[in-house]
C-alpha cells in the first residue's frame, strides 16, 4: 500500500492541473497551473508525519441530494476503528503525505488523479501552509 507522499513525488504536475481542471470545472482557471505546481513543491519537500499513517483516504463520486445538483467528490479518510470521516482541508500537509493509499484506489483512479483530489481538498483554504493556518485559527476565535 503507498502513501500520498510516494504519488506526490512521482506525479507530473501538467497531469495534476489536468485533473483538478476536470474534476473540479477549473478549466477556465488561469492561476491553476503556477499554484499546483507551487504546491507540489512543497510537498515535496515536506516529510510526511507518521501519525498520518493511521489514516486511509477514500475518494468516490457522491450523488446530489437534490436531483437538480451534480454529483460532487467526496474527498476524506478514516482511521482504524472510528466511524467518523475526516477532512483534508484544515490540517498540516505532512500529516496527510502519510495518509494509507489504498490498492483498490489505486486501481480505480491515476495517481496523478488521486493527487489532483488530495491537492484541491488541501488547499481549499489557502495555497500555502501559512494562510491555512491563519484561516483555522480565525475560525477557532469565532467558534462557540
Amino acid at each position: 500500500m503507498a502513501i500520498l507522499h510516494d504519488l506526490v513525488r512521482k506525479v507530473e504536475m501538467a497531469e495534476v492541473v489536468e485533473g483538478i481542471a476536470r474534476f473540479y470545472d477549473q478549466r477556465e482557471t488561469p492561476w491553476l497551473p503556477d499554484a499546483v505546481s507551487d504546491v507540489l513543491i512543497q510537498l515535496r519537500r515536506l516529510t510526511p508525519d507518521p501519525a498520518g499513517s493511521q489514516y486511509e483516504l477514500h475518494i468516490e463520486l457522491t450523488p446530489p441530494i437534490d436531483p437538480d445538483d451534480q454529483p460532487f467528490w467526496d474527498v476524506s479518510c478514516t482511521k482504524r476503528g472510528d466511524p467518523e470521516r475526516y477532512g483534508l482541508d484544515l490540517e498540516p500537509w505532512e500529516k496527510w503525505l502519510a495518509i494509507r493509499v489504498p490498492d483498490s484506489l489505486l486501481e480505480k483512479m491515476t495517481s496523478a488523479e488521486i493527487v489532483a483530489h488530495c491537492v484541491w481538498e488541501m488547499t481549499f483554504y489557502g495555497f500555502t501552509q501559512e494562510k491555512i493556518a491563519e484561516f483555522r485559527t480565525e475560525l477557532e476565535r469565532s467558534g462557540p
